[in-house]
């Protein structure tokens, strides 16, 4: 959840973070200067490639925004957060993840680029067969793995069905219940050994053996087609509880039918996605969901969602394993040109860590000519000898200790000693022999001065590329503003209840039901029950329980109630009798009443709407403390330099 807060701030409030220079300043936050250049980059950055104007910012409007998110980041480094170890852990994980990319020099060329275009514009249907092998498997256990798959692939190319030698010798632990078939791909779905084979084997055909961090694959490549592009849709969802039951699944089927017969008669789909649809997250946006590809979502959503024909299109109640569905289109798009992919398909060669792997001596020869890097020959030489001795073989310190203080290897003012080097060399559980020492110590040297040359750039990051300096910033000051809120806002909110329950005694009631039917379904047993039920209610002869204690033994329920109170669209069943609507399916009316009474516009209370006034109170929390640090660290506003800051068009 921390990830995700966080990666949206990066929409929202993203802060620049490039080095200050002397430069105008809009606002002064407590003793916090916000440059012009600053300012301007993150406004701009917040309010362009919005797509309804209204929601985009003036200056001033934005002004407000930045201010309200930079005290919070303050409050909580005064409080020190950003001490915290997790806090700490945290962002030590995201800059590990941050600083790959930065961290290798992947070289590509034309060819490299053209290739994966292609292959984005057209996706392959292949099944697999995996015989694990791990990157550190010994010789013999790396044989033994070959020679298996060998066999398998002999059999299947002797006539064997490719799925059922899967289903029976694959170690993919799918495998078993899906034969090995792995269904659409295109570029970069899948490791990049893999999808090499896949595109290079006729369809129809089966792979030669190939390996990847997984172990040994053979790929049978069933189909190809071209890339239907991405999609945007809205979805309505009722999702399953978890160990749903049948009856259910059926019930939440009913309900899904009652919104579809209302969304394909003209009532407001975006209304109906906010009011009753169970993907809260894409419910407050009216059931819009982001972009996604046929190979990128779940096969039987994908399906329904590209078999649309049209914008505007309203899909059947469709299925998956997570709900039911109403999907509606809302724009299709093909695959981009070339030049406009190209900065994408560079940066995802570039990240693609198969590629990247071949290119590490590359980027170590790199930093050794940028960093001047230097190796004392004499000291290593001498290190030899020493090492090369067979007296104290085990005990590096001692065979090292004349040299200990001497210089080794030495860049961009950074030097590192024989007793540094030896360090490493117990860190890498090194015994020293009587042949090949010099071998082995070069090797061994090479990766000490790679460790070392890594490290150091990783340090620089920040000096040496603004954009790496900038998200980095974000990253840090979003957890931040994440652990504060939850524990000054949305904990306070969602777990004082006696300050909620306060809250609610004290404020306007402003929810409230719209009419609804209060009472009972009643299924009867038959037609005649049925009767004998409505009658003794239209004469209010017995109770609901008086009538169930009279119909009803120990061993045959002759008659069920129900209770309801439901508004307009929320049960079929009531629909269908008190609101004119359509006839569920399968339903019959022959056994089947509601008594009851419509009731108008009641007022709700705390536990019925629960979270509207959690939300309520959560702004109220919000505003107060917003308020009090507004005091803390009050804003003052250049207002000659924020008047000249053009607004976005």
């Amino acid at each position: 959840m921390i990830r995700l807060f966080s990666i949206a701030l990066l929409v929202l409030f993203s802060l620049n973070l490039a080095a200050q220079k002397k430069s105008e300043i809009v606002v002064t936050i407590g003793d916090v200067p916000v440059s012009k250049e600053e300012f301007v980059a993150n406004y701009q950055k917040n309010n362009t490639n919005i797509l309804d104007d209204k929601d985009k910012k003036s200056p001033s409007e934005y002004l407000d925004l930045y201010i309200r998110f930079k005290i919070k980041v303050l409050e909580a480094q005064r409080l020190g957060y950003d001490t915290v170890k997790s806090f700490r852990d945290e962002l030590k994980g995201y800059r590990q993840e941050l600083a790959k990319p930065y961290l290798t020099n992947v070289s590509f060329n034309e060819e490299m680029v053209q290739t994966a275009y292609h292959r984005t514009q057209f996706e392959r249907k292949a099944s697999h067969l995996l015989i694990r092998v791990s990157p550190e498997a010994t010789p013999a256990d790396t044989l033994a793995a070959w020679n298996k798959i060998s066999d398998l692939r002999k059999q299947i190319m002797d006539g064997a069905d490719f799925n059922e030698i899967a289903a029976k010798n694959s170690q993919d632990p799918s495998a078993a219940e899906n034969k090995g078939e792995i269904g659409y791909f295109s570029a970069f779905q899948m490791v990049f050994p893999f999808e090499n084979m896949a595109y290079l084997t006729p369809v129809g055909q089966v792979s030669e053996i190939v390996r990847t961090r997984f172990g040994y694959h053979l790929i049978k490549v069933e189909d190809e087609r071209p890339t239907r592009g991405e999609i945007k849709v809205a979805h309505i969802m009722k999702m399953f509880p978890k160990q749903a039951s049948e009856e259910t699944i059926a019930k939440l089927k009913l309900t899904a039918d009652s919104l579809w017969q209302k969304v394909t008669t003209g009532a407001d789909f975006a209304e109906l996605a906010k009011k009753y649809s169970d993907d809260k997250q894409s419910a407050v946006e009216g059931g819009t969901m982001k972009w996604f590809s046929p190979t990128t979502m779940l096969p039987a959503f994908a399906e329904a969602s590209f078999a649309l024909k049209n914008d505007g299109d309203i899909s059947p109640v469709i299925r998956t394993q997570y709900g039911w569905h109403i999907i509606k289109r809302l724009e299709l798009r093909t695959t981009q040109p070339f030049d406009k992919m190209r900065p994408d398909l560079e940066t995802k060669i570039k990240q693609n860590t198969a590629i990247t792997k071949s290119s590490d001596e590359a980027f170590d020869r790199k930093l050794r000519n940028e960093y001047q890097l230097k190796i004392n020959k004499e000291s290593f030489a001498k290190l030899v000898v020493l090492l090369a001795d067979t007296a104290n073989r085990e005990n590096l310190s001692v065979k090292i200790s004349p040299l200990k203080s001497t210089e080794l290897v030495s860049f961009a003012n950074q030097n590192y000693t024989c007793g540094s080097f030896a360090e490493f060399l117990k860190e890498q559980h090194y015994i020293p022999k009587t042949t090949k020492t010099e071998v082995e110590l070069n090797g061994l040297l090479d990766k000490f001065i790679n460790t070392k040359l890594l490290d150091y750039e990783n340090s620089q990051l920040e000096i040496k590329y603004p954009d790496f300096a900038r998200v980095y910033k974000e990253y840090h000051d979003g957890i931040l503003l994440f652990n504060i809120s939850k524990d000054k806002i949305w904990d306070v909110a969602s777990t004082d209840t006696a300050r909620l329950q306060n809250y609610f005694n004290h404020t306007t009631k402003k929810y409230s039901w719209n009419n609804r039917y209060k009472g009972w379904i009643i299924k009867a047993k038959d037609a005649e029950t049925k009767t004998r039920v409505e009658t003794m209610l239209d004469k209010k002869e017995m109770s609901k329980e008086e009538i169930t204690a009279d119909f009803n033994t120990k061993t045959e329920n002759n008659i069920q109630f129900t209770d309801v109170a439901v508004e307009k669209g929320e049960n079929p069943v009531v629909d269908y009798f008190i609101w004119s609507g359509p006839k569920p399916a399968g339903f019959d009316e022959t056994i089947t009443l509601v008594h009851g009474k419509i009731v108008p516009n009641e007022q709700k209370g705390l536990k019925d709407a629960w979270g509207l006034y959690s939300s309520d109170f959560q702004e109220q929390i919000e505003k107060e403390w917003i308020d009090s640090l507004k005091t803390r660290y009050p804003a003052v506003v250049n207002k000659k330099v924020l008047k000249r800051i053009p607004a976005i068009k």
